[in-house]
């Protein structure tokens, strides 16, 4: 039932999400602490790949999606019994997919201007750009919340997938849950 060709493609892009996710945010400036708000947007407005940094941690995401899509085409549990089960995995993933490109897009864009509108503010207006970088950024943290359980969801239904049909080895699925 797995069509091997389609598990090692799932498998390289796997490998190839993580490694760009990994590259992409070693590249994220992280010297501030995320909860120092002066220090953090000070660096980011200074940082000029912020926007590349954030496009290329969602093409890592989007990569790691479409390798658990092709995953699940693999093991076969898109037809028969696991057709709605499979559905439902499917259907996670592209929503932890499409929360991750709106988070990238109020991390990677909106904040960044903010931060930048913000640093170069004349002194009677940073108070107000502070507070709407401040706003974005509470956003951000709202968005990464609701990413994240969708994404950690996505992982336990397919893990629990894998462990109730038993087409990948049973400790797999377990640990993915």
């Amino acid at each position: 039932m797995t069509n091997r060709k389609l598990l090692r493609l799932a498998t390289t892009l796997l490998f190839a999400g993580v490694l760009l996710t990994f590259f992409a945010g070693i590249l994220h400036p992280a010297n501030s602490p995320a909860n120092n708000h002066v220090a953090s947007f000070a660096e980011y407005a200074g940082n000029s790949t912020w926007a590349a940094v954030h496009l290329g941690q969602f093409a890592g995401m989007a990569v790691i999606v479409v390798a658990l899509l092709v995953l699940l085409t693999a093991l076969d549990f898109l037809s028969g019994t696991t057709l709605w089960a499979g559905r439902l995995v499917a259907a996670l993933a592209a929503g932890a997919l499409a929360l991750y490109a709106v988070l990238q897009a109020v991390d990677g864009v909106a904040l960044k201007q903010a931060v930048d509108a913000w640093a170069g503010a004349p002194d009677a207006e940073k108070a107000a750009r502070f507070a709407s970088a401040e706003a974005i950024r509470w956003l951000e943290w709202g968005m990464r919340s609701y990413q994240s359980y969708v994404f950690g969801l996505t992982l336990v239904a397919f893990g629990a997938v894998i462990g109730w049909t038993g087409r990948a080895p049973r400790p797999i699925g377990y640990l993915m849950a």
